[in-house]
Order: C-alpha cells, then structure tokens, then sequence
C-alpha cells in the first residue's frame, strides 16, 4: 500500500508545472462542481452571474477579455483556475501593453476575499492586472499564476484598504517588452513608473518560489519588482529568483512615512538590474537573512541601499557582489564582493541565467554562517553549521512530508530546551486565519534524511498558542539515537519547520 501511495504522487509530480528557474509546482487538490469556460463570453458570464463559492475552471485556450473589462470578484471565496495545471496554456489577454486608448486599463478587481487564482497567465494590460478595491479582499491565494507583460501594476493595492493574508507562490512576473517614453506616458515618469506589485497598508503577505525577471522602466528607473510600502505589516519574501529588474525588492522608499514594520527578506536569488537588489527605507523589525546577490558591476554604490529606518532591523549570512548604502543595526556574517574582477566569479553554477546556486569555488560561504534560518531557495534542510547565502551547498531535497512552504499563518515559536536530553517541548501557534475551515494539524518528528519518527498530533486544533512534549522516543516507543531532528507542523498547505538537537 505505501509503494502504491508514493508511485501514485511519484507520478502527479513527474507531471506537475515546472517554473522558469526549475521548481517543481504542487499541483492543487481537484474541484468540486467547477463552472467550465471555454469561450470569453463563458468567462464573462460566469463572472456575470457569480455566487460565492463559484470554481470557475478555464480550458486550455486564450480568452480576450478587452472587450469587458475589468473583471470584478464580488463575491467571497471565488477560484478562477486553468484545468490543464499549466499556466501557459491559459491565457487571460487584455488590450495590449502599448494600447492608448484604455490607459487606465484594469484587467481583475478584487471587491471580496477568500479569492483563488491558479494555474493561467494574465497578460497584455497597458494599466494593473490585479488590483484591490476593498478592505473585504483579504485571504487571497495566488498559485502558478504568470503575470505578462502588464504596463504599470502587475499587482495594486493602494493606501486605501489594507489587503491582509496574501500567499503568492509559484508566480511568474515579467515584462517582455519595455516601456516607450511616447506621448500615452507623459504622466507616467517618462516611461519609469512600472513595477512587479505595489502595496500600501498590506499584512500578513508572504511571497515565495517566484520568478520576476526584466520588470524595467523606459530609463532603468523602474520601480521595485516587489514594493511594499506605506503601513505595511509583517511581510515575508522567501525563496524567490529576481532576474534583470531595475529595483528587485523594495521595503520602503524615499517618500517617508513608516513603509513595513515587521518581515522577513530571506534565501533569495537576485541578480541585479540598473539599480537596487535590495533596498529598506523607513522600515523597521525586519529580518534579511540569506540571500544571494550577484551583479555584473561589483562596483555599484548601492546594491543594497539603507536609509532612514527604525530599530530593530537585521542584516545577516547574505553574499553581496557590491556596495552597501546605509547601515542597520545588527550587520555580521556577510560576504560583500565590491572589486570589478569580482564579477568574473565562478563562485556560482549560472550566474548569466539566475542559478546561484553554489560551487566547490565558494569555501568562503560554505559552513560559516550563523544558524538563522531552517531551510535554503530550494526548501532543503540546512545542516550542521548553515552556508551564508540562499543556497545550501550539495544539500539534497529531503523526502518528507516536512517539503512543503513556510507559512507566517503556523509557527514553530520555541524549541526547548535545545540541545536536551532526554525531552523537549515544541510550543506552536496558529493563526485564527487558518481555523476557519475543516483542515486538521499534522505535528511529527523527522530525522535530517526525511524519515518519519513519530506522529505528536494529528486532528483539529484551536486557534491560539499551543505546546507538546517529545521525550525523545519514536512511535513504537523505543528511544531514538542522538542527532538532529526536524519538527514539522502542517495545516493544508502550510507549513512551519524547525531543529532540535538530542544528546545521548
């Protein structure tokens, strides 16, 4: 029966949606009673006439919505998904991304939450492709969803509502022609006023296992690839490729006012554009840990660019191939490369291509760093003492149940005490965000090559702060070995990791 189990998702996965930078996408569980589209009219109507809990599920095709658009969601828990599971075969096209007769264009409006977008490419807008146009648009997944060539906003929520519980990933965003400085801009910052998503007052967001590759402005002064700012609370970038944008990822501006207070930038690739791979202003509380960044000029002054922030921030176990602008407070444990001759480094697998994957060449990042995060860009464990960088050199994928993203909505709090012998207790918490459905908890213990020791809790559990005990022992009760053990909390697609170490 288990051989017949793991040949069955041996084979979903070997069909599921490959990304441009070579992750492997979790395909999304069957829907129930879905309203099939074939035709832009099916589309329309389905829309139309929308109910809450209505599965829209798209066939293979192009669907030209220009006609009537914006699309608005109205109702709670709407899921617009292409069937086939590959998002290029679904293609949501709007007037175009030089049009001039629709500048304003619109291509999706959110008015209501619980919303699913999956598995389809929205392209073709001279204006946003998503955009939030009320304080009900919170609760929001979108899933291997490819934002093409879209002229201002692929993603907008302004300073008027306040988007909460976001979770983007598996999300393709790239702009395959550049903006023209023609007579339709001249109230667009001279063709410059283009970004991947812009975020005011947003919270609780993670954005993980992306791509965002040539989101430019008509002058290299794009704005960022991801750009939160203006109130924004708690926000996590993880896992992400950046590739060839002006400005990669962006907490906080010039403008002033208190952009993100509280987040996570973390095991990131960038490889820098015209300007910023990094930049924080007026933020404070946040995490950068990990990431990896490469330019072709080492030299540049401010690839990562600090200015006017608040307490708190950390900066830690990043390689950097230029200059850093600015100071947080706590800085250690970085590689900063800022020579021209460093652009010529075979430190990296890929560097032209985005894959920064670590060589045998990079001893200086290898087994140095400082243990702050659990896993590496491609969700491998890290073990012993963690490289400094988004990659884990010649980690290898850890077949657990434990392989799935971290998610701020369930946390792992506290392992302790740690090391311990002969027991620890494992303090979790869940989000109310979550409790809403009938998703059990899963909370089990691993070994570091993705064996299951023991199952702790398996069924419905309340929102709120919670605590178990291991004492050390597997399901049959016999006393395990000494060594590192992987603490794995899942809820649906969410997932919380961390390690502890038992001595014996």
């Amino acid at each position: 029966m288990v051989l017949a189990i793991l040949l069955m998702v041996s084979s979903i996965f070997l069909s599921a949606y490959t990304t441009w930078d070579g992750k492997i996408v979790p395909p999304l569980p069957g829907s129930a009673s879905p309203s099939l589209c074939s035709t832009n009219t099916q589309l329309y109507m389905a829309l139309r006439t929308q109910t809450a809990n209505r599965i829209i599920v798209l066939k293979d095709g192009t669907y030209n919505i220009a006609s009537f658009e914006p699309l608005r969601i109205d109702s709670s828990g709407i899921t617009i998904r292409g069937e086939s599971g590959d998002p290029t075969k679904v293609v949501i096209r709007g007037s175009g991304f030089r049009n001039c007769t629709n500048l304003d264009e619109e291509m999706f409006v959110l008015y209501n939450g619980n919303v699913t977008f999956a598995d389809l490419t929205i392209t073709d807008s001279r204006c946003h492709g998503l955009k939030v146009e009320n304080a009900r648009a919170d609760n929001v997944l979108l899933h291997n969803v490819r934002f093409i060539s879209i002229g201002e906003r692929k993603i907008k929520g302004g300073s008027v509502y306040d988007p909460t519980n976001w979770e983007i990933r598996y999300c393709h965003f790239e702009d395959t022609l550049a903006p023209i400085n023609d007579a339709c801009r001249q109230d667009h910052d001279n063709g410059n006023y283009i970004a991947g998503m812009d975020l005011m007052n947003a919270r609780d967001w993670i954005v993980h296992d992306c791509v965002f590759r040539n989101i430019r402005g008509a002058t290299g002064g794009g704005r960022g690839a991801i750009f939160f700012w203006q109130g924004c609370q708690n926000m996590t970038v993880e896992r992400n490729t950046f590739m060839g944008c002006d400005r990669n990822i962006c907490f906080g501006n010039s403008s002033g006012g208190t952009a993100v207070t509280g987040g996570f930038i973390r095991n990131n690739f960038i490889v820098r554009g015209a300007d910023n791979g990094i930049e924080m202003e007026h933020s404070s509380l946040v995490r950068i840990y990990n990431n990896t960044l490469y330019s072709t000029n080492p030299t540049y002054t401010m690839t990562v660019q600090f200015s006017a922030n608040g307490a708190d921030n950390e900066f830690r176990n990043n390689i950097i191939f230029g200059n850093i602008s600015g100071s947080v407070q706590t800085m250690s444990n970085n590689i900063t490369k800022n020579s021209a001759a460093d652009a010529n480094t075979n430190w990296f697998v890929d560097r032209t291509n985005g894959d920064l994957h670590l060589t045998a060449n990079a001893t200086q990042a290898t087994n140095t760093g400082a243990d702050l995060v659990s896993d590496d860009w491609d969700g491998h464990l890290r073990e012993g003492t963690p490289d400094i960088g988004a990659d884990e050199y010649n980690s290898v994928r850890v077949e657990g149940a434990y392989q799935r993203s971290v998610s701020p909505m369930v946390s792992i709090s506290s392992v302790e005490p740690n090391p311990f012998n002969p027991s620890v207790t494992i303090q979790y918490c869940i989000s109310s965000l979550v409790c809403e459905g009938t998703e059990n908890a899963l909370l089990a213990v691993y070994t570091m090559s993705g064996r299951q020791v023991k199952v702790m809790f398996y069924g419905n559990v309340s929102a709120g702060m919670h605590e178990i005990q291991w004492d050390g022992k597997d399901g049959s009760g016999t006393r395990v070995a000494g060594g590192i053990y992987v603490f794995c909390l899942k809820m649906g697609e969410r997932t919380a990791i961390s390690k502890g170490l038992l001595i014996r």
